[in-house]
């Protein structure tokens, strides 16, 4: 499957093949940073979702973070772009390189370690309560 992956590091969006047989391994290893789980934060009108580490803030040493001017939060760690079917299914990313490069916003290593100190030091408190109507 075409796919992008989104490199922190280098600061840059490449264009990647990524092989449906061996799909989580290889998002675990294109992620990088010890990911072995990830969830899909974000996902774009074209149907391309972002396949990110979901436990990157539990990780030490991240070497940059990312963010597009509408999100409200960054990605933290490198991610990958696929699309998706109207089953759920991945498929070919549509996103070209380009369009994201126009607009991403970088944070090298200092900031991803400010956000993650705040995130992980945050009082935000979800209340569920069983008995609502």
């Amino acid at each position: 499957m075409k796919a992008l992956k989104i490199d922190v590091v280098n600061k840059t969006i490449t264009n990647i093949n990524i092989n449906k047989e061996n799909f989580s391994t290889e998002i675990y290893q294109l992620i990088g940073n010890g990911c072995n789980t990830f969830c899909c934060p974000v996902d774009f009108e074209n149907g391309d979702c972002i396949y990110a580490d979901d436990e990157s803030l539990l990780h030490e040493n991240i070497e940059g973070c990312f963010m597009l001017p509408e999100w409200n939060y960054p990605i933290v760690g490198n991610a990958i772009i696929l699309g998706t079917d109207d089953e759920g299914d991945s498929i070919d990313c549509k996103t070209s390189p380009s369009e994201l490069l126009e607009n991403v916003i970088w944070g090298n290593k200092e900031a991803s370690e400010e956000y993650r100190e705040k995130a992980l030091n945050s009082m935000y408190v979800i209340n569920f309560d069983n008995n609502a109507e």
